[in-house]
């Protein structure tokens, strides 16, 4: 994933109060969070059956386990499921659990009222097992953390056999460290190395790292492995390289890759991706995705109308932390511009008259920008949409007024070209995508607020209304939460010289083409960056015209319960900010000063 630029996280039990203590061959676990232990004479009832209220039995065992229901189902989604879902079971006195042994059920209930669980290799895949069926995730690390620490080169055929028996697919890329330190993974089959070399979860090393480390478990047993060399190599992301490994890589003279007519392919289509910069995006494989599991909140550009200085930063909201991050700083200052970031204006100016036709792409495989073909035409206060392989900038303004002409980025040819106008002028309008086609909302034609819909069809380049919006609005949002077109805040006119926010929302859904309305914004905002994340939406900075000035609230919205909340600010109140949601690698450091990368003030247009 690309911007294109124009103008409880579950909470990690291994680290929060977890005492492991070795007594013999046993592991003793214990979670000291409060939270998660009940009072102690709860145990004492279950073990003498006063007040239990329900009768398990294991699969292989007719052996009697008395439990309080709502122990068990605070504790576990399976028997929160069963007790409270209206399963048969729910009216139950006795239950036979055929997917679990008398051992692992009697590690996981003594785990669920005493906090603590005693595991050994003897009894781990029975309890492994017990806590992927009913789904007690704390158990399932704790057996995560033995397999790393007891693997030994006798038993870790073993232990790669539990763990694959029990999908645990991410064991060795979760514990890679540690088997490289003692060699074992030189042991691991290659269906284990693969998945393992496959993960995005590996972001402490880098390809050529990774590289090495196939390299060297085919080596270890060279004439047994050597056609396994494509299987693990195609997992490899060698367009992720430097430009300096991969030459290494093929002019080393190592006939692992050359003998090999599919490793070959792999390393030129890395040289190709390296070699054809603006159309890396059209050349996406499995191998040209970022190694990460890191998926945030993105924020750029925007203006603090208090300096009137435009920013040029790129920032990360880190959500564990909930600090703010710093990427690599655009180029150069904007606002009110688009997200695929494109055009907009690096100065400030309310008319205009500063619009850009500049475009710039940012890469978070290497946390740069690569500039890419200008515009046609200067355009600011315009929307920009990815949609079919290409990118659309859509009306806007710029120092001869309002513009109808629309543009389309061809990223194999690296060029703007113009498709049909708008039927009218806009600029200060919102758009989105859904099914392959191009939805644009309100914003202003003529010094007039529009609540008009119009849809762009790229197959047939054309456009057609829908219906209308309930209110006029501009500067406002819009975004795709599943079927449906949500827009949200802008400002309208109140009278004919002044200005008023918009708090009401509403949605579009294309299949009955009607709109709906929806809970109000708590807190107006106008010129905002919008994006989706963990199917909510959320709405960054901007400008509040009831309160007359830029805004650092971060308000979000859950579709699924139709309710607003205030989530976390931005570092400084901003207009013109625009947002967007990528899979990135975390940096290190927080931003807790603000440090606005500024451009210059055209005070003229002001």
């Amino acid at each position: 994933m690309y911007i294109f630029i124009w103008v409880m996280q579950p909470y990690d039990l291994l680290k929060a109060g977890l005492e492991a203590t070795v007594l013999g061959k046993n592991h003793w676990y214990t979670v000291h969070n409060r939270v998660l232990c009940f009072p102690k004479g709860l145990d004492s009832f279950r073990t003498t059956d006063v007040l239990c209220d329900v009768v398990l039995f294991p699969g292989d065992s007719t052996e009697r386990f008395p439990v309080h229901r709502v122990i068990m189902a605070s504790s576990s989604d399976y028997f929160k499921a069963m007790f409270t879902g209206g399963m048969r079971e729910q009216g139950m006195t006795e239950i036979k659990l055929h997917g679990v042994t008398k051992l692992g059920l009697r590690n996981i209930i003594d785990f669920i009222y005493t906090s603590k669980v005693s595991l050994d290799m003897g009894n781990l895949q029975d309890t492994l097992e017990a806590a992927n069926f009913l789904q007690v995730m704390p158990v399932l690390r704790f057996c995560n953390q033995l397999l790393c620490s007891e693997v030994t080169i006798e038993n870790c055929v073993e232990v790669e056999r539990i763990a694959i028996d029990l999908n645990l697919e991410d064991f060795v890329s979760q514990n890679l460290s540690s088997l490289l330190e003692s060699g074992l993974h030189l042991l691991l089959s290659a269906r284990t190395m693969a998945k393992a070399l496959s993960s995005n979860s590996l972001e402490g090393f880098t390809e050529m790292q990774l590289y090495q480390i196939a390299k060297d478990w085919i080596d270890h047993d060279a004439p047994n492995r050597h056609s396994s060399i494509h299987t693990l190599m195609r997992h490899i992301r060698f367009p992720l390289m430097s430009p300096t490994d991969l030459i290494h890589i093929s002019q080393s003279g190592d006939s692992l890759m050359h003998t090999d007519a599919a490793c070959v392919n792999l390393l030129l289509e890395a040289s190709n991706y390296q070699m054809m910069p603006f159309m890396q995006p059209g050349l996406q494989t499995e191998r040209t995705q970022i190694r990460s599991n890191s998926t945030h909140i993105l924020a750029l550009g925007g203006v603090m109308r208090q300096q009137l200085v435009v920013s040029r930063e790129l920032r990360l909201y880190d959500e564990k932390t909930e600090h703010w991050r710093a990427l690599r700083p655009m180029d150069v200052p904007r606002y009110q511009h688009g997200v695929a970031l494109l055009g907009g204006q690096s100065t400030y100016d309310t008319k205009g008259k500063t619009a850009i036709d500049s475009a710039y792409r940012y890469d978070p495989r290497f946390d740069k920008w690569i500039q890419i073909a200008s515009l046609n035409e200067n355009r600011t206060f315009f929307h920009l949409s990815a949609l079919k392989g290409k990118l659309y900038a859509v009306g806007g303004r710029n120092a001869s007024g309002e513009i109808d002409t629309v543009e389309c980025y061809n990223l194999k040819k690296n060029e703007w070209t113009f498709v049909t106008n708008m039927m009218e002028p806009h600029y200060g309008h919102a758009g989105t995508v859904h099914g392959d086609l191009m939805y644009i909302s309100g914003g202003i034609t003529r010094d007039t607020f529009q609540k008009e819909l119009w849809c762009y069809d790229p197959d047939t380049d054309s456009w057609s209304r829908r219906a209308d919006m309930m209110d006029l609005r501009g500067l406002h949002c819009m975004c795709t939460v599943g079927d449906r077109l949500y827009v949200m805040g802008g400002n309208h006119f109140r009278g004919s010289s002044d200005y008023d926010d918009v708090l009401s929302c509403e949605y579009y859904s294309p299949a009955t083409n009607q709109w709906t309305v929806v809970a109000p914004m708590p807190r107006g905002q106008s010129d905002v960056g919008v994006t989706v994340f963990n199917g909510e939406v959320y709405v960054v900075g901007g400008y509040s015209w009831n309160s007359r000035c830029m805004v650092d609230i971060v308000q979000r919205y859950d579709p699924s319960k139709d309710v607003w909340d205030r989530v976390f600010n931005v570092l400084e109140p901003l207009g013109g900010i625009r947002a967007c949601t990528m899979t990135v690698h975390l940096p290190e450091g927080s931003v807790d000063e603000v440090d606005i990368q500024e451009g210059p003030l055209n005070t003229a247009c002001c």
